[in-house]
């Protein structure tokens, strides 16, 4: 009788996980859904911005790394690259503002090292 309730037990939170699994699945699809939605609806000094963004999170990291300057760059455009592609976001049109913004960064940080 015992096995019986301990098993009917584990079928419920079965159960219950996996209604609760399929509930956040189905919100974190809505989610990535609208975040496309808002994607396509930016103009490009938008969408610069958000590049921009995630151009500063990739160079700290790439400065957390023992990489060498031009690979620590590399690095950094190759972070930026695939976090635009998997945002949704076409990098293409903004390679040479990326790369200029990253010139600038970096000298401006060096500069301030020295200070």
């Amino acid at each position: 009788m015992v096995d019986w309730i301990t098993t009917a037990n584990g079928i419920i939170t079965l159960i219950t996980g996996l209604v609760g699994l399929i509930g956040t699945g189905i919100g974190a699809y809505f989610a990535v859904k609208n975040w496309i939605t808002v994607l396509k609806t930016k103009n490009s000094n938008e969408i610069w911005a958000m590049i921009m963004e995630i151009a500063d999170t990739a160079m700290t990291e790439a400065e957390h790394t023992d990489l060498k300057a031009g690979d620590k760059k590399e690095f950094a455009i190759s972070l930026i690259a695939e976090s635009c592609k998997a945002a949704g976001l076409e990098i293409d049109p903004f390679l040479t503002q990326l790369n200029t913004y990253i010139d600038s960064t970096i000298k401006f940080y060096n500069k301030m090292k020295k200070n």
